[in-house]
């Protein structure tokens, strides 16, 4: 303690003693004290920093919920169950595909079916386990579709004997189509979402002089090759159906 004491005298009597010793303590004090004002300026930085971090690590756990909930919205939107598939559009020259599942299974006519992961037709009739689809090679079905996810809107119409071959009708000449480009459902038809997989373009025919330009595709279903389906209902799309048959001139007064 009294080292101390007495090394606390020596130092005030140098610093009022001797000029340079005296310049040195003054210029040591100032440094110590900027180090400590920096010190508490990096601290101050620090916590705003830290809580503006943690504002921004709530604002996204909020839009990641938001997120999420949108995406459960649109899974709900859609209901799928798995089928297997008993006959197959191509066998004994029949259009028609029948599933292992139907009206108990809660299967119901209207419904999209899809193969491979492409559309495939739609449901018409059921038993209780049992439903016949309407399928993309039936002659007497049109189907909503477009080349390309932008490209205008076009009729999908059976090609010929072949079940795994389809062509597209009203596709302007403006609209450039090419082997390999993409062809998806609109929507527009009421029996399958947007832009699911039909098929792949092969060739494009016609007059350059005409509107309108024929496009054939290779379906993406593959008929013969599937072996099981996937059903689609929704909804929303019953009570669309409802308004349109509401509306129709059949049924206004």
């Amino acid at each position: 303690m009294l080292f101390l004491l007495m090394w606390g005298l020596s130092l005030a009597w140098m610093s009022t003693t001797y000029g340079h010793q005296r310049t040195a303590l003054s210029q040591w004090s100032i440094r110590m004290a900027g180090t400590w004002i920096d010190a508490g300026s990096q601290l101050s930085e620090w916590s705003s920093l830290s809580e503006s971090n943690r504002q921004v690590m709530l604002e996204n756990a909020r839009l990641r919920a938001e997120v999420e909930s949108l995406k459960s919205q649109q899974r709900d939107r859609w209901s799928v169950r798995e089928t297997g598939i008993l006959r197959s559009p191509g066998w004994n020259q029949s259009p028609w595909m029948v599933l292992d599942r139907g009206g108990r299974d809660g299967i119901s006519p209207g419904t999209a079916v899809l193969s491979m992961g492409h559309a495939a037709g739609k449901v018409v009739d059921t038993t209780a386990h049992e439903a016949m689809v309407l399928t993309l090679t039936h002659p007497g079905a049109q189907w909503s579709v477009r080349v390309g996810s932008l490209g205008p809107a076009g009729r999908l119409v059976h090609e010929s004997d072949d079940v795994r071959r389809a062509r597209v009708l009203d596709i302007p000449w403006a609209h450039l189509v090419l082997p390999g480009d993409s062809v998806l459902t609109t929507g527009f038809d009421g029996v399958f979402p947007a832009d699911v997989p039909v098929g792949l373009v092969i060739d494009v025919t016609g007059n350059e002089a005409d509107e309108f330009q024929t496009v054939h595709i290779e379906l993406g279903a593959n008929y013969p090759s599937s072996r099981h389906a996937l059903c689609l209902s929704n909804p929303r799309k019953d009570r669309i159906d409802s308004l349109i048959l509401q509306a129709s001139p059949s049924t206004t007064p």
